[in-house]
């Protein structure tokens, strides 16, 4: 049996388990041989070039993942204990990622997300087998942090330990710990990547958070009267009534939701990574409209959705475009002159549509000419951008939030402060004269824009994604999963009833 350290990492990581030579040196060619040969595609189609730029292969296949599952039943804990609840190992994700770095390619610090078999079934586990020996490459160390980004006392996250690949080394370690893949400088690196799935009998039928979703909710919309709609990885969006029911659940998309607006005649929009745009009746639960798979969207995931003044919708994807659709789904035409992915669209005066992009740009468009009419230039990545009344503000990846004045037919950027420790997530109105900010340092904070200061803040167990006031009640997203209601309600507003803490919505 393979010799294994149960402790490569302080104890204060947590669970991480080294099991050196758990591939044998011709298994490791020959997984990277089969990855090869079926071909890497690029991971900027999927996830952002400031958050990861490796190549990346996805392979379904159950027998390999018996295979591994079998291998690694002597390694891995028959049981874990979990909010009260016993998990007992039930082998390994069928869904199988290679990962291969080149010169100049990293996976910056983040958390691996929960895969969900089903009811009770559930991943807690990452899989992480080396296949490239760290002789053969300069860098691409595995990193372990204390914390995320942002959070803790600084900046910067704080360094529990590394562990240098070695060809055929297993490393098991829990999906809640803060880990990065280190740039790679030299040579070719290769992982193959996967989860530990474990079963309970203890888990709900819906095996759900206390949002209703499983895994990250990444977006949130107000659909007017108090109802409200919620998204995220686990391809639904969730209808709730006033107060909080559940009503409806939309299915259809098939993978994560990233983007929601609400349109006229109690119709919603969505955009998903499975490059699909879908407009729902969503007090009937069902979907009118959808362009898929058949004819995409766009050719990469796509991250936001608008609606347009006289019906029209504009959708913004990870290709760097950003296209327009009739209220029927039929195209319209195409924006292009981004660099980078466009993370988010706004309607700004006079009709005219924003874009916030990876590029660092902010790009103003008029639909009707189909041209660009004035560019925004940032010097980081943008995240999110919201207009309001001649005036532009833009949150970038180092934590900055920077306010745009439109004076003379210009725009010129007329002040900035930094509002969180890591990247802005999003940019929402909190009321009149207050804007919302959500950071991936797990940080909601609420400004009073005239004086940019912060008057409120709540924090999650992860990134923010979205935030919303409805009905006046502000609510927050995470990738925790959560959506939490908060006791801040904009000055002179009628508080609705409720908590008087923060409290899972």
């Amino acid at each position: 049996m393979p010799s294994r350290s149960t402790h490569p990492l302080p104890p204060e990581a947590g669970h991480c388990i080294l099991v050196p030579d758990f591939l044998s040196a011709a298994e490791c060619r020959e997984l990277i041989a089969l990855s090869e040969r079926r071909g890497y595609t690029d991971a900027a189609t999927d996830y952002p070039p400031s958050y990861r730029n490796n190549d990346r292969h996805v392979l379904d296949s159950d027998a390999l993942a018996a295979r591994l599952a079998d291998r690694l039943q002597a390694h891995a804990p028959a049981m874990l204990k979990v909010d009260g609840a016993d998990w007992r190992y039930a082998g390994v994700n069928a869904r199988i990622r290679f990962c291969r770095y080149r010169p100049g390619q990293r996976f910056n610090v983040h958390q691996d997300g929960v895969h969900h078999g089903g009811a009770g079934h559930r991943s807690h586990l990452t899989l992480l087998v080396y296949l490239t020996d760290g002789a053969a490459f300069s860098g691409g160390d595995t990193v372990f942090y204390a914390h995320g980004p942002g959070a803790g006392d600084g900046a910067v996250p704080v360094e529990l330990g590394r562990v240098r690949p070695r060809a055929g080394s297993l490393l098991l370690f829990d999906h809640a710990l803060w880990h990065a893949g280190a740039d790679v400088t030299a040579g070719t690196k290769h992982v193959l990547r996967s989860d530990v799935m474990y079963r309970t009998a203890a888990a709900p039928a819906e095996d759900a958070g206390a949002s209703g979703h499983r895994g990250y909710v990444w977006t949130l919309a107000d659909l007017g009267g108090g109802w409200t709609a919620s998204a995220g990885r686990d391809a639904t969006i969730r209808i709730r009534a006033p107060g909080g029911a559940h009503a409806h659940c939309l299915r259809g998309h098939e993978q994560s939701v990233l983007g929601l607006a609400p349109l006229a005649g109690r119709r919603l929009a969505s955009v998903s990574r499975d490059r699909a745009l879908r407009v729902w009746d969503w007090t009937a639960g069902t979907c009118a409209t959808r362009v898929t798979a058949h004819v995409r969207a766009h050719d990469s995931a796509v991250l936001d959705v608008i609606a347009l003044p006289g019906g029209r919708l504009a959708t913004a994807g990870a290709d760097g475009l950003v296209k327009l659709w009739r209220a029927d789904g039929g195209p319209v035409g195409t924006l292009d002159g981004h660099g980078g992915w466009v993370w988010q669209l706004a309607v700004v005066d006079g009709g005219f549509v924003a874009s916030a992009s990876e590029d660092g740009d902010v790009r103003i468009w008029d639909p009707s000419s189909m041209r660009c009419l004035a560019v925004l230039a940032g010097d980081r990545p943008l995240r999110t951008l919201l207009a309001d009344r001649g005036v532009i503000r833009t949150g970038d990846t180092s934590g900055r939030v920077t306010r745009w004045s439109l004076s003379g037919g210009a725009w010129r950027p007329t002040a900035r402060f930094d509002a969180h420790r890591a990247a802005v997530r999003r940019l929402r109105h909190a009321g009149d004269g207050f804007v919302a900010s959500c950071g991936e340092d797990s940080a909601l904070r609420v400004w009073d824009v005239a004086h940019g200061v912060p008057v409120f803040e709540a924090r999650h167990d992860n990134f923010v994604t979205d935030a919303l006031l409805s009905d006046g009640a502000l609510f927050s997203s995470s990738y925790d999963g959560q959506i939490l209601r908060h006791d801040w309600h904009p000055p002179g507003s009628v508080s609705p009833p409720g908590k008087s803490e923060t409290a899972s919505f």
